[in-house]
C-alpha cells in the first residue's frame, strides 16, 4: 500500500511541475518570445584552444528571473512532498530523493540569482556551478540513505 502511495506523491510532484512550467509561461508578458531569443543568442564559444562550448552572447536578465522564480517555488514545493513522503512512510530511498530534490532546486535558484546578476561573461561558472549542486544533490541523497542503513541494521 505505501508503495502506491508513493507512487501518488511523485505524480503529485510531477503534476505540480507541469502545472508551474505553463503558470510561467502565462504570467511573465511575453515570455516564449524571451526563451525564443535566449536560444537563438547561442554561439560556440572557444574555452581553450580547439574546445568550443555553446554559451549566450548577451544577458537574458528575465529568462534567468523566471527560472530561478520558478526553482524556488518548485523547492519549496518540494518540503509539502516531503511531508507527505514522512505522513506516507514513504521508502528511505524516495524520501532521501526528495530532500535530493530540495537541495537541487535551491542550489539552481541560487545559480541562476547568480547568473541574473552578473554579466554574460559568467555563462561557464554558472554551469560550473550547476555541476556542483547536482553533485552536492548526489551526495546528500547518498549519505541519507547510507546513514539510515547504518542506524536501523
Amino acid at each position: 500500500m505505501q508503495d502506491k502511495r508513493s507512487n501518488w506523491v511523485g505524480l503529485l510532484s510531477f503534476g505540480f511541475f507541469i502545472l508551474l512550467f505553463a503558470l510561467f509561461f502565462i504570467i511573465v508578458p511575453d515570455y516564449s518570445s524571451k526563451v525564443t531569443d535566449f536560444f537563438k543568442d547561442f554561439e560556440l564559444v572557444e574555452i581553450s584552444s580547439n574546445f568550443y562550448f555553446p554559451a549566450p552572447l548577451h544577458r537574458h536578465p528575465v529568462v534567468y528571473e523566471t527560472v530561478m522564480r520558478f526553482c524556488i517555488v518548485f523547492g519549496f514545493f518540494q518540503f509539502f512532498v516531503l511531508a507527505l513522503r514522512f505522513f506516507f512512510r514513504s521508502s528511505v530511498e524516495k524520501t532521501a530523493e526528495t530532500i535530493s530534490n530540495i537541495i537541487i532546486w535551491f542550489g539552481a535558484a541560487y545559480m541562476f540569482f547568480i547568473l541574473m546578476e552578473n554579466n554574460v561573461d559568467f555563462w561557464f561558472p554558472f554551469i560550473g556551478g550547476l555541476i556542483a549542486v547536482l553533485g552536492f544533490s548526489i551526495v546528500g541523497r547518498s549519505l541519507i540513505v547510507l546513514l539510515f542503513h547504518i542506524y536501523t541494521d
